[in-house]
This record gives structure tokens, sequence and C-alpha cells, in this order.
């Protein structure tokens, strides 16, 4: 077996939960579940294809994972409490909050064969979060040896990473990677269409958090997700440092609607996103 550390750092409040969905726990299962959902929506593969690759990487009900995820270092309870809903302040939950040195932390990952798993786990920490929220911006982690001096070198470094995992799939567009116009219809799962970078840098996360949180409100609509019937969100929003200030990264992926879709989803979601990103 082989191992490597990642030392990362949280971004962002993380609102994480133990089995119980209760008590704060920092544990492997989120970790896991986030490097799977990226690596579904990078390779963007059809269904049929992607199974037999997925279990190899992942493991199914019949097959164990070859990867294991362990935590160490001094994340080991959550350091306060925050407000996850910008327009509800008095309501907060637990969190492990960013900017202290009991909330740095190492994840080991450990498996035959270690290149694969780099790739997903950079993308998964360039693209997504855990824990709740994080589909709008909470949850955000990087690793400590991350250094962009500006947009264009996050930009490039996610375009490399993209690349490295899917090659051929992505083109580098001013603010934004699309997927190729080659690439065939998207499957029947949330897949990676575009990702947007944020035209202005924050000084402050909060203040980015709680604009992030305000768009989120004032759009709120069925385009951006649901709870009746549930559908998840297709717009992730991720904050990443840039320099000592901070930038939100968008990413769209196409939309899987439990119904028909809402005649004018394409231009809620632009909205929305014009709105994060501006």
């Amino acid at each position: 077996m082989n191992k490597t550390i990642l030392e990362l750092e949280t971004v962002t409040p993380m609102f994480l939960r133990g089995a119980d969905n209760q008590t704060p726990e920092l544990r492997p299962p989120p970790f896991k579940a986030l490097f799977r959902y990226w690596w579904r929506a990078v390779v963007g593969e059809d269904e049929n294809n992607l199974r037999d690759k997925e279990r190899d990487l992942f493991g199914n009900t019949k097959k164990r994972s070859p990867l294991s995820v362990r935590i160490s270092g001094q994340a080991s309870l959550p350091s306060g409490a925050y407000p996850p809903l910008p327009h509800n302040p008095h309501f907060k939950m637990l969190a492990y909050l960013p900017n202290l040195p009991n909330n740095n932390f190492n994840l080991t990952l450990v498996a035959p064969i270690l290149s694969e798993y780099k790739k997903i786990a950079e993308i998964g920490f360039l693209l997504g979060g855990v824990g709740n929220r994080s589909r709008r911006g909470f949850g955000s982690i990087r690793y400590q040896s991350w250094s962009f001096g500006n947009v264009t070198q996050l930009q490039n470094q996610v375009f490399q990473t993209l690349n490295g995992i899917s090659p051929g799939r992505f083109n580098q567009g001013t603010n934004e990677i699309q997927v190729a116009s080659t690439i065939p219809p998207f499957p029947d799962y949330p897949v990676i269409k575009v990702v947007h970078f944020g035209n202005t840098l924050w000084p402050n996360v909060d203040a980015l958090l709680h604009r992030i949180g305000q768009e989120t409100h004032n759009h709120n609509h069925k385009a951006l997700g649901d709870h009746d019937p549930r559908m998840a969100s297709p717009i992730h929003v991720r904050i990443q440092k840039v320099g000592n200030n901070f930038v939100p990264v968008v990413t769209q992926l196409n939309s899987i609607f439990p119904s028909a879709p809402p005649h004018d989803y394409k231009l809620r979601q632009r909205d929305f996103i014009n709105a994060v990103i501006t």
C-alpha cells in the first residue's frame, strides 16, 4: 500500500455531523463522498461505461474500495457557532471555523496506486466543499501549499487538474472553463458544464459568504434546487483564497429535473451566477 498526506486548511466554516446527524464530527465519509461526486462530474461518461470504473475506484455493495481515508491533525472539536443563513443571523450552528490553528488538519490517502486519487482529491477541493451548505460556499477547504497570486493562476490550476482526470474534455475561456463543443450530449446525472471565476477579490470571507447567501435568498427558484420534489442545486459555489483575498468559484452542472423544467431555468441560473461572480 502507498500513502500520501494532504495538509489542509479550512477556508469557510464547515458544518459537519457524525453518524447520528447531530453531533459535530470530522469523519472520512464526507471526504470520500466529495471525491466520488466530483470524479463523476468531471468524467461525464455514460453511466453504463462509468459503472465499472467507479466500482474499481470507489467500490460498491459487492466490492470494497481500494482507497482508505484517515483524518489526523488538530481539528478535533468544532471551534464555534456560525449563521449559515445571512437573512437569519440569530440561527447558528456549531462549525469548524477558519483562521484558527486547531482547524488545520491532515487527510491521509492510502491505496495501492495513488496517482488518480491525488488528482480527484485536488479537483474536489478546488471546486467542492463538505458539510451543510457546501453548495453555497461553506465547507471550502484548500491545500496549505496552494499560493495563487491571481485568479488566472487559480483558473490554470483548475484546468490542469480537470485535464489530468479527463483529457480533452474542457477548454479555457475568459474567466471560465467550458466543456468542449465536441463532447457528446450530457449523461443523465450531474456533470460539469462551465466553471466560472469571480471578477472581484474580497478581502473579507465573511462578507463574501454573506453576499452569496443573500443572492441565494434573492434568487430563490426551482431552477436552483428544490425540496418538493427534491432536487439538489446544479450550481456549486466555492470560495478560494487568492493571495490574502477570497474569490468565488461557481461550477454549473447540467440540470436533472425530477419533472418538466421551468421554462426560464437557464435565465434564472445565469442571473444567480452573475450575481455571485460580479
